[in-house]
């Protein structure tokens, strides 16, 4: 009877420690809602893109936080828009095919956004995320004005 009286004497201890434990609180930090991302219009048109995870876009990010990089693109070869960034970034230039969507630096200097596809070196800075149908009636029918933005 006292080894009964005993077991459940520690089995209630040992509920009751557990009951002491700290809760884990879940609280949204206001630094999480103050984290700046890139958002890219086409004639003020938003276009969602997924960004890559490398030393270029880090750098357009920094540049766009400095103000808006606005950008006069041009019509060039049946598949793309190109137009001059203004200044040089990091170039990693790797061989690949592009395919509508796809959103590259040329030259260390110059954006294109395609419509079509092209093989050539270029450095990835992403991809928008839209219909292939909407990025060809978006960039096939004249030049457009290219913006990055900074946004919170």
């Amino acid at each position: 009877m006292k080894r009964v009286l005993l077991l459940s004497l520690c089995v209630l201890v040992l509920f009751g420690l557990v009951g002491c434990r700290e809760k884990e609180i879940t609280v949204k930090s206001a630094i999480d809602d103050e984290k700046e991302y890139m958002k890219l219009y086409f004639n003020d048109t938003e276009i969602p893109v997924i960004w890559e995870d490398n030393q270029t876009v880090q750098e357009l990010m920094e540049e766009a936080g400095k103000g808006d990089i606005v950008v006069q693109m041009s019509m060039y070869s049946d598949n793309e828009q190109v137009g001059s960034l203004g200044k040089s970034y990091t170039k990693n230039d790797e061989q690949i095919t592009t395919h509508s969507g796809d959103i590259v630096l040329y030259s260390g200097d110059k954006i294109v956004v395609f419509y079509g596809s092209n093989s050539w070196a270029y450095t990835r800075l992403g991809k928008m995320n839209i219909p292939e149908g909407d990025v060809t009636e978006l960039l096939s029918n004249g030049d457009i004005t290219l913006k990055i933005v900074i946004a919170k």
